[in-house]
């Protein structure tokens, strides 16, 4: 169960890494300051960790955008508020009611 608990925590984590940066994070980033990956463990161990945690965000329906800078490279990843936020729920009084029950 812990493990599990981790991998939750380290994507949620991600997320909010993402979509708090104003410019593209770059992986180096993310490595030293998403608590959830180790920033002394192995280079290789973390870019396995990373890509299975970016698809499986982007399965759930995250859109992580990867920024490339001018050369081509991977400048860093990030999430659009505007494309990733909850829609304003108007809700009747009644619901409003209900829902305080």
């Amino acid at each position: 169960m812990g493990s599990r608990l981790e991998r939750t925590e380290r994507l949620l984590n991600l997320v909010f890494c993402l979509m708090a940066a104003q410019r593209p994070v770059p992986r180096s980033t993310i490595r030293a300051n998403v608590a959830g990956y180790d920033p002394d463990g192995s280079t290789e161990a973390f870019e396995r960790m990373f890509e299975r945690d970016k698809e499986e965000l982007r399965g759930m329906g995250v859109p992580i955008d990867t920024v490339l800078d001018v050369n081509g490279d991977v400048a860093g990843y990030r999430i659009l508020p505007s494309r990733y936020r909850l829609v304003d729920v108007d809700l009747t009084l009644e619901e409003r009611s209900a829902v305080a029950l």
